[in-house]
This record gives C-alpha cells, structure tokens and sequence, in this order.
C-alpha cells in the first residue's frame, strides 16, 4: 500500500512541477507550499515503503541464524541497495525538477528585465 501512495504522492509533485512553472503570479505561491509538502510527503513514503518491503522480504532472505551466516546479510543489503535506487531515483529527480521550478518562478523585481544582454 505504501509503494502505491508513494507512487500517486510522485506524480502528484510532477505534476506540481509543472503548475508551478507555468502558473500566474497570484496563484504561485500556494502552488510552492503545495509542492514543498507533496516532496515531503514522497520522501517519507519512500522511507515507509522500503521499510515495509525490507521488513517483509527480510524473514524470506535471512534465517533464524542468518548472522552466522554472511553470504545471506549481504545478500539482504544487496536487495535493500537496489530497491533504494530503484525507488530513490524518481525521487531525487521529482526533487531536481522542483528545485528548477521553484528557481525559473522566482519573483523578479519591477524593474529588473529577463533579457541578460547589457
């Protein structure tokens, strides 16, 4: 349950994305603590989500007398490796995107123009 809400909690900050870059200056700043909270809600659900699974597939891939036994423990830290790339990697990007929204929509002064050129 937790990888879907991590899932549907991801796209939710896409989609953020987005409506932050593209939106009116009015509506930006709720849509900038709309998208700082879904980015938080992701990495807690990503923390939850590996949790469980980990806490699930560890009674599978670990015996009883799995400290005895190294080849298993690196076994289980391998698997908690990959999940954590294979679920971190969309978060971290979802996070890079927010930060360029956020960037890109900051207020300009009044007088300042968008053209660099002297």
């Amino acid at each position: 349950m937790t990888a879907i809400a991590f899932a549907s909690l991801l796209l939710v900050a896409l989609v953020l994305c987005g409506a932050v870059a593209f939106s009116n200056q009015r509506l930006r700043p709720r849509l900038k603590w709309l998208l700082l909270g879904s980015l938080l809600l992701v990495w807690l659900s990503l923390g939850f989500a590996i949790a469980q699974i980990v806490a699930r597939t560890s009674s599978t891939m670990v015996t009883p007398g799995g400290a005895r036994q190294p080849h298993l423990m690196e076994s289980a830290a391998g698997e908690g490796l990959t999940l954590l790339a294979s679920l971190g990697g969309p978060a971290v990007l979802a996070t890079i995107l927010a930060a360029l929204a956020l960037k890109i929509s900051r207020r300009r002064p009044p007088g300042a123009s968008s053209d660099r050129t002297p």
